[in-house]
């Protein structure tokens, strides 16, 4: 997909939202607020939640846990081991090599947090005045190691209830690591840009998909996005199976009081309609509505299949309708710019 070019105009607040909705933290949106100003990169919105986040942490207090240790101690603790001991000759100064538990807060969590703070400090893009906060919260891990964030340092991470409020945190730190980190120089980081990574348009089709999932009633309504097989009239092979594209849907909808299955394509564009180069009038990008209407042509659902392709706006609102032998295809869009409750209204008011 190609990303939206003016995504500085959504405020701060909800691309905050859609992160929540995203990461499934509805739970934290209101512990972490990411204030109300528009942003002017994607860089100074993770440096703002950060800062609020871990102002959040530190208030609660550092997460820490029992952690296994062994050193050299003159008042004895733990289980002594007389072999390392005797082989480190510690007796001559009157200690004892010891395995104890040490309640600490030099965990990964805490050192993942740190480094991410750190990484921050050494992005061009984040404003001076975030860096100065973010420095001042760094103090408060002194007692916590420094690590290199890689990707395999999130795989054994594990949340509870005690820890749960870190999750936040460390889905932005994962983000960062997995698809923005990209060089180091000079002591400073650089970071390939966000929305030309086609993140923004993976976190609006998710942000869509979760919010149906939390506001719809599930008794009512199904909400997934499943994969479309291809309707084949003849038997073919797996190998000439395998040469046609994977249709792979954003969100569906199905309604089990109506039997009716809407298919929603959501697209992350600037420009919601092009002008063709032989005419003024602007129109739909045929490839978008090719796509839609394939996807609705292979469903196998037993009802009614309609299809909406959402794309999002922060100018112009189109709601228009189209009837396909029977079937309906809509396009409409979504104002990211508007307030909240705005937004969660259209979004339902396009459902029910």
């Amino acid at each position: 997909m190609i990303a939206m070019s003016h995504a500085d105009k959504i405020p701060v607040k909800n691309i905050y939202a859609m992160l929540c909705y995203a990461w499934n933290e509805l739970d934290q949106s209101d512990r972490v607020l990411a204030g109300s100003e528009k942003f002017d990169n994607i860089y100074n919105l993770f440096a703002r939640i950060y800062i609020n986040g871990t102002k959040n942490i530190i208030k609660r207090g550092l997460h820490r846990y029992y952690i296994e240790e062994q050193a050299a101690v003159s008042t004895l603790k733990g289980k002594i081991n007389v072999t390392e001991s005797v082989k480190q000759r510690t007796l001559t100064k009157r200690q004892m090599i010891c395995e104890y538990d040490e309640f600490s807060e030099d965990i990964l969590l805490n050192q993942i947090v740190k480094a991410t703070l750190t990484l921050l400090l050494k992005t061009y893009a984040v404003d001076d005045k975030l860096k100065h906060q973010l420095k001042k919260l760094r103090y408060a891990f002194s007692d916590v190691a420094d690590i290199r964030l890689t990707k395999t340092v999130f795989t054994s991470i594990r949340y509870n209830r005690n820890n749960h409020y870190y999750r936040m945190l460390l889905h932005i730190s994962q983000l960062i690591v997995e698809r923005s980190l990209t060089t180091e120089e000079n002591q400073a980081y650089t970071f390939s840009d966000f929305v030309r990574d086609g993140q923004m348009a993976k976190l609006y089709e998710k942000f869509i998909l979760n919010f149906y999932h939390y506001h719809l009633n599930k008794k009512h309504y199904k909400v997934h996005a499943p994969q479309f097989s291809w309707q084949l009239d003849e038997r073919v092979s797996l190998k000439e199976e395998r040469l046609l594209p994977r249709m792979q849907s954003d969100i569906v909808v199905e309604n089990k009081l109506t039997e009716t299955q809407l298919i929603i394509d959501a697209k992350y564009y600037a420009e919601t309609l092009l002008t063709g180069y032989r005419s003024e009038t602007e129109k739909l990008r045929s490839n978008h509505l090719y796509q839609l209407l394939t996807y609705m042509q292979q469903s196998d659902f037993p009802g009614e299949v309609n299809g909406m392709l959402l794309y999002p706006t922060i100018e112009e609102e189109i709601n228009a309708d189209y009837s396909l032998r029977e079937q309906t295809v809509s396009i409409r869009t979504l104002n990211l710019n508007a307030e909240w409750d705005v937004i969660s209204a259209r979004l339902k008011g396009l459902i029910t």
